[in-house]
C-alpha cells in the first residue's frame, strides 16, 4: 500500500466574471487526489534557480491523469495554496509528479 500524507485539490485559474465585467480570476476545481511529499532534487533546484523560480515543495499524487489546463494550482488540505511549475507523468506507478511553488497570495476557489 502507498503512504498517504494527505488530500490536495487540484485547481485551474479561470475568469468567472460575466463578459463585459472586470475580470475575476478564481481557481476552480478540477479533481482531488492523495499525494505524498516527495524529496527535492539538486538538479529539478538548479533548474529552477536557472529559471528564476523557486520550489516550495515536490508531491506525487495517485490515480489521476495528468491536468491539460495551461495554469494549474495546488491547494493542500490545510488551505495552502501552490501554483504549479511542472507536471511529470510516472506511467509504470499511475501517478503524477507536482513541482510546486506557494503563492504569496492566494485566490478565492469556487465552491459548489
Amino acid at each position: 500500500m502507498m503512504d498517504r500524507e494527505g488530500i490536495v485539490t487540484i485547481c485551474k485559474l479561470q475568469n468567472i466574471s460575466t463578459p463585459g465585467r472586470m475580470p475575476v480570476d478564481k481557481l476552480v476545481p478540477i479533481t482531488t487526489a492523495y499525494y505524498r511529499k516527495r524529496t527535492v532534487g539538486y538538479n529539478r533546484l538548479y533548474a529552477a534557480m536557472g529559471a528564476n523560480q523557486s520550489i516550495s515543495m515536490l508531491i506525487r499524487c495517485f490515480n489521476i491523469e495528468a491536468p491539460q489546463e495551461p495554469e494549474i494550482y495546488v491547494v493542500s488540505d490545510d488551505g495552502t495554496q501552490f501554483r504549479v511549475s511542472a507536471i511529470q507523468e510516472i506511467v509504470d506507478e499511475g501517478a503524477v509528479d507536482f513541482t510546486l511553488s506557494r503563492l504569496e497570495e492566494n485566490y478565492d476557489v469556487v465552491t459548489e
